[in-house]
């Protein structure tokens, strides 16, 4: 899976409102659908988020938690939908990514 910088994460989710975060989901959907072969592409993946109103992207946030433990890092997927549930979701990603930088 794709490294990146945690913190430049932060700024690009700051500098662009946010939209950063709709491109890192796709992005970062894709890559685990190449590892796992688990999970929507791309296009489904933000067409489900669409046509659920966002429901969905708390069920791929538990998921991509399984994902992560499968090829070997720590399993968070129940702290994943904890933080959904407690308005700590927008957290997710970054730790999500830090999981991915530390696989192989």
């Amino acid at each position: 899976m794709k490294k990146r910088s945690i913190l430049l994460m932060i700024i690009f989710t700051i500098f662009t409102a946010g939209i950063y975060m709709l491109y890192w989901y796709i992005a970062f959907q894709v890559e685990l659908k190449r590892e796992t072969g688990k999970g929507f592409g791309g296009f489904g993946h933000f067409l489900m988020m669409i046509l659920t109103f966002g429901i969905y992207a708390i069920y791929w946030q538990y998921a991509a938690g399984k994902r992560l433990a499968d090829q070997g890092a720590s399993d968070l997927s129940l702290i994943y939908l904890i933080f959904c549930f407690v308005a700590l979701s927008w957290l997710n990603p970054f730790i999500m990514q830090s999981q991915a930088n530390g696989l192989k």
